[in-house]
């Protein structure tokens, strides 16, 4: 018994002599604080959250992993919309070992009995001097150091004169094999602690409580934790919530926990995430933001990193996509304060943000992105892991957005060589639908044709693949120049869809693939010369695409398109509405500043010319013009378009000068592309000749014949 009393003072986490003496709140909320920043998770909390698993519970994650690498990878010609679920499901499935976990709820007390305030539980372990009545500890007694000690001691206790009892000091070198002991069994813990459960979590919870202190901090930090674990566990986001608000009132009532109350308005809006009230969950957000936009302590990036993704994830979800993106891009730019470089959590999000480039057709960004992922999973995997075909299923995306379609043909041979690697049968099919889709654009349809039909072969009928895999089919013999079995393979398709809107049950993916459908459909038929039949698709698409609100940007683009074949078939009246809603929608969607938003425009001021709305044209031209500047550059082809119709436009409302202005800024852009714009070139040199020469004037007759000199853009 000597020895061990020698031995146990110089512990550093030891108990006192017995557990009745209370330790300092102070002292508990700071261990437990820590437990709950995860500290060897900097970076991954709140939704990388590691927690011991049963085996069960491994199995599940792994089921779960395979099928978010299936509804990755399922999608045979574009990425998913939304930009990811809170943190994505990657993140949910990859989970990484915590150094700081909370021992079992179970733990006896010195007096036999389950501990109330003192709640030991919160130290990382727990020592007794005295009480003969509780199981001796798991602890210094294990190392093999601690029992050379422990046998040397007891030797030396038994020569009168060698020990001088409890207050006895230990000499250098003892207290130096002492620490390597105490080290080696904070080793041997990590790998034994129990699991950290909900159960647990909710009995503790309900002991804190018990004790008739509502404004005990502790019952905040547990009730946070405690929903911290639901949320990662997919648990009904109403429970998540009540606590989520429970902690975050106590936590603001203490005046103090800056960090934990950002945490608790995180997790407050990703409740709210989860059952679709937007709103809110931006409201929280933004809070979250402006409470911790000072703190510059490193404790607080990790919930920093955590807001702005969920502000992404949030906007995205209300189709705000370049408002989704900036908060990516800032929080992958704390992300990478905190964690070293080569993470896989890094590389995780350099693929997401990468995404939400894609999203915005800013491929050139994009592709930097996602080859950094790319390069970061081989080295992390080796070459062929799953990680490795996500990625190159994306950069084959962002290298078709490129018009590289060669590389975007390379990257799908090498994704589907790794599924067929994995036996992942079932995806290879949907990657040999897009592999088909891209030999369509390399003019290579024999082979296109080929796929396709094998592909029919294994999907299932009636399905949303089925009804792309046989739209493909007919627009590889549409652009092969055989209409007659264009038309029939179109017809098969849209009986296909027809049926499955009748039946459909709103999933969201399948009304994703069905609405794409249609579109490709009516691209189909629009390439046939057939207008009527490519609205009559379009409007099918047009209200499915209305159902998401993930999906606002596709929304614009059925409208915008909508409305050019109304005006190319003389329903201009009919056409405005749509291109003023696409405008919108894409303003809302993409930003003031974005590409596509400046094509829709200068489509929308011709309708204007057309219908003699001048003014309105002039306005809307000139919007165009300044985003195309800025986006394109001031000579590239869809810039110059839009120049072209306002030198048109200024000249037909008398105002020379005006004209004359954008006409020579037409010939000084051409002239720098030589001899293969030497051209237009002369055609522009005409057109300045003759403003120079006119008075300019505005006459009805010119005005009637005004917009057809205009230019459209976009392949128009």
């Amino acid at each position: 018994m000597g020895a061990s009393r020698r031995i146990i003072p110089a512990l550093r986490h030891a108990a006192t002599r017995t557990l009745q003496t209370r330790m300092s709140d102070e002292f508990i909320i700071s261990q437990t604080r820590r437990f709950l920043k995860r500290e060897n998770c900097t970076g991954l909390w709140p939704q990388c959250r590691a927690f011991s698993c049963t085996s069960n519970d491994q199995d599940h994650n792994e089921a779960r992993h395979q099928n978010a690498t299936r509804t990755t990878l399922s999608d045979p010609r574009r990425v998913s919309s939304h930009a990811g679920s809170s943190i994505r499901s990657y993140t949910n499935t990859h989970r990484f070992p915590c150094e700081q976990r909370l021992p079992s709820a179970h733990m006896a007390t010195t007096s036999g009995h389950r501990m109330t305030s003192s709640r030991s539980w919160l130290w990382q372990r727990q020592y007794s001097s005295e009480s003969n009545n509780t199981p001796k500890k798991k602890g210094l007694l294990e190392s093999q150091i601690g029992q050379e000690l422990m046998t040397e001691a007891a030797e030396q206790n038994s020569t009168p004169g060698s020990f001088e009892g409890l207050d006895g000091k230990l000499s250098s070198d003892e207290e130096a094999a002492l620490m390597e002991a105490e080290a080696e069994f904070e080793k041997a813990q990590q790998g034994k602690e129990a699991p950290v459960t909900p159960e647990n979590l909710q009995e503790m919870l309900q002991e804190l409580q018990a004790l008739g202190d509502p404004k005990d901090v502790r019952i905040a930090i547990i009730s946070l934790r405690l929903a911290q674990e639901y949320d990662a566990r997919g648990e009904n986001p109403s429970t998540t919530l009540k606590l989520g608000e429970q902690a975050l009132a106590i936590f603001e009532a203490s005046g103090s926990y800056m960090t934990e109350v950002g945490m608790c308005y995180h997790l407050i809006a990703s409740s709210c995430h989860k059952m679709g009230q937007h709103d809110q969950s931006l409201e929280n957000l933004n809070k979250a933001l402006k409470l911790l936009e000072d703190k510059k302590a490193k404790d607080s990036a990790p919930v920093k990193f955590a807001v702005q993704f969920l502000l992404g994830d949030t906007l995205a979800a209300l189709g705000k996509h370049e408002d989704a993106l900036q908060h990516y891009v800032r929080g992958l730019a704390v992300q990478e304060t905190i964690l070293e470089a080569g993470h896989p959590q890094l590389a995780a999000n350099y693929r997401q943000v990468g995404e939400a480039f894609t999203q915005v057709m800013l491929f050139d960004e994009a592709k930097a992105l996602v080859t950094r992922a790319l390069e970061m999973h081989v080295k992390l995997h080796g070459q062929g892991s799953i990680d490795e075909a996500i990625d190159r299923r994306l950069l084959a995306v962002i290298y078709s957005g490129l018009e590289e379609h060669e590389k975007a043909l390379e990257e799908q041979k090498f994704v589907k060589t790794i599924l067929l690697e994995k036996k992942f049968i079932s995806e290879v099919v949907f990657v040999e639908i897009a592999m088909a889709d891209t030999q369509i654009t390399l003019g290579r349809f024999d082979d296109a044709i080929s796929s396709l039909q094998g592909a029919l072969s294994h999907l299932e009928e009636g399905s949303p693949m089925q009804a792309l895999a046989t739209a493909n089919l007919a627009k590889a013999y549409a652009q092969q120049g055989n209409h007659e079995e264009a038309k029939a393979y179109s017809r098969k398709a849209i009986e296909i869809l027809d049926r499955k809107m009748e039946g459909s049950d709103g999933g969201g993916n399948e009304l994703l693939a069905t609405a794409e459908c249609f579109t490709e459909l009516a691209a189909i038929h629009e390439r046939m010369n057939q207008p009527e039949e490519a609205i009559s698709l379009l409007k099918k698409a047009l209200p499915l695409f209305q159902q998401m609100p993930t999906q606002l940007n596709a929304a614009a683009g059925c409208q915008a398109q909508i409305g050019m074949l109304l005006f190319f078939t003389g329903k201009v009246t009919e056409a405005v509405p749509y291109m003023e809603e696409a405008a919108k929608n894409l303003r809302d969607s993409f930003g003031d500043g974005h590409f596509s938003l400046a094509l829709v425009l200068n489509h929308l001021a011709v309708a204007q010319v057309e219908l003699e709305n001048l003014s309105k044209a002039v306005d809307l031209f000139e919007e165009a013009k300044g985003i195309l500047t800025k986006t394109h550059g001031p000579g590239q082809q869809d810039t110059l378009a839009v120049y072209h119709n306002l030198m048109k436009v200024y000249s037909n409302l008398g105002r020379k000068e005006d004209a004359i202005v954008n006409a020579r800024h037409i010939i000084t852009e051409l002239e720098k592309q030589g001899e293969p714009a030497k051209s237009a070139l002369s055609e522009a040199q005409k057109d300045l000749a003759e403003l120079e020469g006119s008075q300019g004037s505005a006459n009805g007759e010119a005005v009637g014949q005004l917009s057809e000199s205009m230019k459209l853009q976009g392949g128009d």
